[in-house]
């Protein structure tokens, strides 16, 4: 049998089981168990198990559950490549705000593979469940009304918790951004105001955008584009919006 065969049929009994030991697999296989620890050092440095003292464990895919199901399978290499850039900026001891969309959920999908101290406060329950497998992170949950369209935490009580901490980096996302008013937006009132408390309690601002939300408009304006902040799109970005959003002193990262 050969070893890329092996580990396929581990994964598979452990997807069943959940467990499994060397033991177990040694005799199954019929090789030694030198060779079973071997197979499971490499399955863990890929991600697929956690090695414990004489076996294995499945390792939960929260990442797979939590965030390709709401993400647009056409937006997800575009999604994924602001996520990238969102981490580059992030920082040994960083306390940082990620609030409720699909590229911080997939932000959060990047850290949690990542040996970095952080402190993270966020009001989006996938995140939280997702940053509780990294030991290295300390995660904030602000709590209020809970919010199944989001998955996320929001109301008054959810923005009065906010307001009490200062995350030097804050991340958010936004449903519109009109370069001629100088203008983003969000889709509810309630969504407006906890988005433009964030952007308050931030030492530095990031505006997490792919191109389309430049053409788009929502119901309610919750902040003006403002000199300092950083705004995280794609390559796409026109021209004369680059150069409207940089003669008013807004940093471009694409």
């Amino acid at each position: 049998m050969f070893v890329e065969e092996r580990k396929q049929r581990i994964l598979n009994i452990l997807k069943q089981k959940e467990k499994v030991s060397v033991n177990e697999l040694s005799s199954l296989f019929s090789v030694s168990k030198v060779i079973i620890r071997k197979d499971l050092c490499n399955m863990e440095e890929e991600d697929l198990l956690t090695r414990t003292h004489g076996g294995a464990i499945f390792k939960k895919k929260l990442v797979d559950k939590l965030v390709l199901k709401d993400i647009a399978k056409e937006d997800l290499a575009e999604k994924t490549e602001l996520a990238e850039k969102v981490v580059s900026v992030i920082k040994e001891n960083d306390v940082i705000f990620l609030d409720d969309s699909t590229v911080t959920i997939l932000v959060a999908a990047l850290l949690q593979k990542k040996k970095m101290k952080l402190t993270v406060i966020t009001n989006m329950l996938g995140i939280q469940k997702i940053l509780s497998e990294n030991k290295s992170i300390e995660v904030i949950s602000l709590g209020g009304i809970y919010d199944s369209r989001t998955d996320s935490f929001i109301g008054e009580m959810a923005r009065q918790n906010l307001e009490r901490f200062n995350p030097n980096k804050v991340f958010i996302g936004t449903c519109g951004i009109n370069v001629d008013r100088m203008q983003l937006s969000a889709s509810t009132i309630d969504e407006g105001k906890f988005k433009n408390t964030a952007l308050k309690i931030g030492k530095e601002t990031y505006i997490l955008a792919q191109n389309k939300k430049f053409f788009q408009d929502y119901l309610y304006n919750f902040s003006e584009i403002k000199n300092g902040m950083t705004i995280i799109t794609d390559k796409n970005i026109s021209h004369d919006i680059e150069t409207k959003l940089l003669d008013s002193d807004v940093k471009i990262m694409k």
